[in-house]
């Protein structure tokens, strides 16, 4: 196998139909040099999902 095959299974999730969850995707090392590569600060972006979950679990209590 080539190592550009060999890197790229190393970092591809498994092969089955799941999605990940938020944790595990600000964790991927994939995902993470690609928010490195756009300059998104995952620490921001994790502080902002908080955020969104807070206030979205506010708004659907009665």
């Amino acid at each position: 196998m080539s190592r550009c095959l060999d890197a790229f299974n190393a970092f591809s999730l498994p092969a089955c139909n799941s999605e990940i969850s938020m944790a595990d995707a600000l964790t991927d090392p994939l995902i993470r040099s690609v928010m490195e590569a756009d300059g998104v600060d995952p620490e921001a972006l994790e502080a902002e999902f908080l955020r969104i979950a807070e206030h979205r679990e506010s708004a659907l209590q009665p």
